[in-house]
């Protein structure tokens, strides 16, 4: 009986390892490695802070929305629209610190959204900061 216990105490120890080894790392197929550096587009895109000065892809038809941080008095202002492709900005409910809007899709091109805040409590003290997000549709 003790040396079935550990035989079967073996076992599972042999196939709990099996099942830890790492998987060996292969080289993605050249098709692969084409198809990441060409630019996906999503159906509902969300940018954020980092995104500022990026660029995304939408699907047209659906929505591109933008969620920026808030600093203390100085938020954003409403976001300006470049091009013909995306709807007016939509204000979206945000916990507090955050601001965000929605854009709808509506042709296929390209646009700018962009929009700036205080730098801090004094304007006058040092320049705005600046959020711009570039987008196709298509």
């Amino acid at each position: 009986m003790r040396n079935l216990l550990s035989l079967l105490g073996l076992g599972l120890v042999g196939a709990l390892t099996a099942c830890a080894a790492p998987a060996t790392a292969t080289a993605p197929p050249a098709q692969a490695v084409v198809a990441v550096t060409q630019q996906t587009c999503g159906t509902h895109v969300v940018a954020g802070d980092a995104d500022n000065g990026s660029t995304v892809c939408v699907v047209a038809g659906s929505d591109v929305s933008i969620l920026l941080s808030a600093t203390g008095a100085s938020s954003w202002s409403t976001p300006a629209v470049t091009g013909h492709v995306l709807g007016p900005p939509m204000p979206l409910p945000t916990p507090y610190g955050r601001v965000g809007w929605q854009f709808r899709t509506i042709a296929a091109g390209r646009a700018e959204i962009s929009t700036t805040r205080p730098g801090c409590p004094s304007a006058a003290d040092c320049p705005a900061v600046a959020y711009h997000l570039y987008v196709t549709v298509r």
